[in-house]
C-alpha cells in the first residue's frame, strides 16, 4: 500500500471518520478518483523515545503490510494514529483491529467525525438543585 507524505493529504483525512482501538486510531476518508488505497502513520512523542515511536511504525507498517488487499477499502485514505498499546499488543490482534477499524472508520453511522467539545479548565459541573414549589 502506498504511503502518505505531505502535511495536507494527512489533514485532509483528519476530516473524515474515526475509529478508536486499544492500539491505535483510524482515520479513514474517500477519495474523489479512483485509485489504490493510501496509508499514513502517526507515532507522537507522548508515546516513548525515538526508539519506542520506530517500533511502532515498523509494527504498524508489518500489520498493514499483513493485511489482504481485498479487505482493505478502495478509493480511500487512512491515517493510523500509534498509541503505547500497539508495542505490547499480539500481533494477530493488531492486524484484525486493525482490518476492522478501516472499514468502520469510512461508515458514517460507526464512527465519531467530530471531537466532543471539551469543558473549560477549572468549570465544575453543578448538580440541578430541584425547583421551589410554588404555592
Amino acid at each position: 500500500m502506498k504511503t502518505l507524505k505531505k502535511r495536507s493529504e494527512f489533514l485532509a483525512v483528519a476530516k473524515g471518520g474515526r475509529v478508536g482501538r486499544r492500539a491505535f486510531v483510524v482515520q479513514g476518508s474517500k477519495k474523489p478518483e479512483a485509485g489504490a488505497s493510501r496509508v499514513g502513520y502517526t507515532v507522537t512523542k507522548k508515546t516513548g523515545n525515538s526508539v519506542a515511536r520506530s517500533r511502532i511504525k515498523r509494527r504498524l507498517r508489518a500489520a498493514v503490510a499483513a493485511l489482504d488487499p481485498a479487505s482493505v477499502p478502495q478509493n480511500a485514505d487512512f491515517v493510523i494514529v500509534a498509541r503505547e498499546n500497539a508495542l505490547s499488543m499480539p500481533f494477530e490482534k493488531l492486524v484484525r483491529d486493525l482490518k476492522s477499524g478501516m472499514s468502520m472508520a469510512l461508515d458514517p453511522n460507526a464512527s465519531s467525525h467530530h471531537r466532543k467539545p471539551r469543558r473549560q479548565k477549572g468549570s465544575q459541573v453543578r448538580p440541578k438543585l430541584p425547583k421551589k414549589e410554588q404555592g
